[in-house]
Formats: structure tokens, C-alpha cells, sequence
């Protein structure tokens, strides 16, 4: 049911444990001899060298890593952008961001989520990752937040997360939790939900737009719109397990219009997980990979060169 869209077509494989990085492979390196006395002269220099740098090379070796730690990758290779689409949506929203970072020279991965159950959805993104080989770069939107908050943690191939308008749980939190005391997302109103015949809830095309996409003309509303793919609403109740942000670097964008998740309610998230925080002050909950997908993309950028 599950499937991975990317640039090049990708049949998602049966979730797997994420395994350590291995340590580099070190290549001893010979020198050729010389003269008796020049190498007692070298010996006795590098006895020397040992005893002064050793404890502080020692010290070096012995540190712990900060409270966020990067995956290693070599000089000049940049990790692989893996986008994962809310509720209500599907891959094909992240088209423009993902065009942007192609043409910067970024490889992309958009992930279909199933949105039949969180449980579902946390293990296509597992499959996702353990797909392609190297580091990677977290980009998730709305309920999309709450499914790679789950599915990183653990990991140690991805190097940074980054969100827009999206769900950042911590562990125990449900987003029916999460929303206490907030404003409640417009599409829960009566009537702004349609149900297929197993169930899965779309939001109607009359309240689609404003409940969703009121900064986007109702062309570009409506497309997205088409996108949506049926959403088993137990997601909304469903409790997170383990979660990435204590471990690995994020980077927030707030959408300051947002009729879905409340503005209020983002900032707190991104500052609980210490992101680091921008905000598109027009933006509706679609507004960071639409009219902002530029500035979008370059936040993404940053977080790539720097998670």
C-alpha cells in the first residue's frame, strides 16, 4: 500500500532496523629506512612529540559528542533530502521545494504516506530512509512532523530535521494532546470533512481553501486539493513513541496564518525542540512549501550544510 516517490521511481522495501554507522577503515602507510643515526634522531623526536600532545590527543579521542551529532559524510557530498507530505495531502506538494533543491544540487526523495495509522506511516518513512544509502535530511510538513519526529529516532544517518507548520511531538504525546488550549484545527468544524467507505476523511472542496489554503489562489488551492489522499483520523489520537529532536538538530517554519495548526502552538513546538525558528507571517498551513517554497527550501539548505 505504501510507496516512495522520487525522482526516479521507487518500490518501498519491508521496514528494516536502522544498523551503526561503521568506523572508517584506516590505511597504515610505510616509510622507507634510513640511516642508522637519522632514524634514532627521528625516534627520539617522535618520543618526544608523544609525550607532549599524547594526554591532549587522548582528550580529543575521549570527548563526548554534543547533544546533537551528525552523521560523517565526505567532503563535499551532500545528504539526501527526504520529504514527507501531512494529512489531508500527498507527495506531490513538495514538487516546487524539491525542483529548488534539485537544481542546487540536492538529491530528493518524496515519501507517500499511507496515512492508514501512524504505525504504518512511521514504518514507509523507515523504509524510506534505509533506502538510500548516505546521510539524510528530514523535511516534514503537518501531521508529517509527528511521523519523522518517530521514525529518526534512533538513527544515525540522519543528520538534521526540518519542518513547516508541522506537528513535533514528545514522547507520550498524541496531536488531539498536543492541541489543548489551542485554537482547534477549522477542518475539525461540522460538515468540512467528507468519509470514504473505509472511512478515510478528506476535507470537502468547498471549505478546502480556507480551511487550508487561504493565502493561495483558487487555482493552485484547488490542485492541491486533488492531492489529498483519504486519512484514517486515529492519527490524531495515536501517542508518540521515542522521538529525534533531542538528538538531532532541527529548524522550524512557523506559519503565522495557519488555520490548521495554531501559530501559538508551533512556536512552542520549535522552541521545545530547540530549533532553530523562521516564520512566513502570511503563511496558511500549505503557505512554507507553496508562496514561501523558496525561502522554504534555502531553510532546508541551511539545515542540510550545517545539521
Amino acid at each position: 500500500m505504501s510507496r516512495i516517490v522520487s525522482t526516479t521511481s521507487v518500490t518501498s522495501p519491508q521496514p528494516q532496523s536502522s544498523a551503526p554507522r561503521r568506523p572508517g577503515r584506516r590505511t597504515a602507510h610505510c616509510r622507507a629506512p634510513g640511516r642508522r643515526s637519522s632514524a634514532s634522531v627521528a625516534l627520539a623526536l617522535a618520543a618526544l612529540v608523544a609525550l607532549l600532545v599524547g594526554p591532549f590527543a587522548q582528550s580529543a579521542q575521549s570527548a563526548s559528542p554534543g547533544p546533537w551529532s551528525a552523521p560523517a559524510r565526505a567532503v563535499g557530498a551532500r545528504p539526501t533530502i527526504v520529504l514527507v507530505h501531512g494529512a489531508f495531502s500527498g507527495p506531490s506538494a513538495w514538487d516546487t521545494v524539491s525542483a529548488t533543491l534539485r537544481k542546487d544540487g540536492y538529491p530528493t526523495t518524496s515519501v507517500a504516506l499511507p496515512l492508514s495509522g501512524t504505525l504504518d506511516d512511521i514504518a514507509t518513512v523507515d523504509a524510506a530512509l534505509d533506502a538510500v544509502a548516505g546521510p539524510k535530511v528530514l523535511v516534514a510538513h503537518s501531521y508529517g512532523g509527528f511521523v519523522v519526529s518517530n521514525a529518526a529516532a534512533g538513527r544515525t544517518d540522519v543528520s538534521a530535521l526540518v519542518f513547516t507548520a508541522a506537528f513535533v511531538p514528545a514522547p507520550g504525546e498524541s496531536i488531539v494532546g498536543l492541541g489543548n488550549g489551542y485554537l482547534p484545527a477549522a477542518f475539525l468544524a461540522p460538515g468540512h470533512l467528507t468519509f470514504d467507505s473505509a472511512g478515510g476523511a478528506t476535507i470537502t472542496s468547498a471549505n478546502f481553501r480556507d480551511d487550508f489554503a487561504q493565502d493561495l489562489n483558487p487555482r493552485l488551492a484547488a490542485s492541491l486539493e486533488r492531492m489529498q489522499r483519504p486519512t484514517n483520523l486515529g492519527i490524531l489520537f495515536t501517542p508518540a513513541g521515542s522521538v529525534a529532536w533531542p538528538a538531532i538538530r532541527s529548524w522550524y517554519a512557523v506559519s503565522g496564518a495557519d488555520r490548521v495548526i495554531d501559530p501559538a502552538l508551533q512556536r512552542f513546538m520549535a522552541s521545545r525542540a530547540g530549533a532553530s525558528t523562521i516564520t512566513f507571517d502570511d503563511a496558511s498551513h500549505a503557505g512554507g512549501f507553496t508562496h514561501y517554497s523558496t525561502r522554504f527550501a534555502k531553510l532546508v539548505e541551511q539545515a542540510a550544510a550545517t545539521g
